[in-house]
């Protein structure tokens, strides 16, 4: 999706706006005749000047463009199942993780996330690249990182 200009300007706005607004609640510090709030308005006067310029400018060339547009691959239904496999796939991971296990349910995330952005023809390879990259992230973060990931069942088969 591509946004028009005025569209960024107007945030640049906002966000100068608010950023002026909030620099006057600083202290002021006696006997200096500037306080902290001047550099930070100085700021927002500037970047507010240059979502006022972006907005202006938009305005004269566009016409009657539209504020948003969608590009032609952000249209097909494959983008959409892309997406849709992604964000599946994040919320496997988040409930299914504690109990699985990472290496588990990253294999599976990353798997099934290979399957459907390559195709089913390629479903080897993409599990033989879903477990090595998922090895790999593991030893990345759990053994040289040390950060704790979840063992899952995997915890329980090697007690045994």
């Amino acid at each position: 999706m591509k946004a028009n200009d005025a569209v960024t300007g107007g945030i640049f706005l906002a966000i100068a706006i608010l950023a002026f607004v909030y620099a006057g609640t600083f202290t002021a510090l006696p006997g200096v005749k500037y306080g902290p709030d001047l550099f930070p308005r100085l700021i927002a006067t500037l970047m507010g000047l240059g979502g006022v310029i972006l907005i202006v400018s938009s305005v004269r060339r566009s016409g009657g463009l539209p504020l948003f547009t969608i590009a032609e691959w952000a249209r097909s239904p494959r983008s959409h199942l892309i997406l849709a496999a992604v964000v599946a796939s994040i919320m496997f991971y988040i409930l299914a993780s504690a109990r699985l296990g990472f290496l588990l349910s990253g294999f599976l995330m990353l798997g099934g996330l290979l399957a459907v952005t390559r195709g089913t023809t390629k479903l080897l390879s993409s599990a033989i690249i879903a477990a090595v990259v998922t090895v790999m992230i593991y030893m990345i973060f759990a053994r040289f990182l040390r950060v704790p990931l979840p063992m899952g069942v995997i915890e329980f088969l090697l007690v045994r």
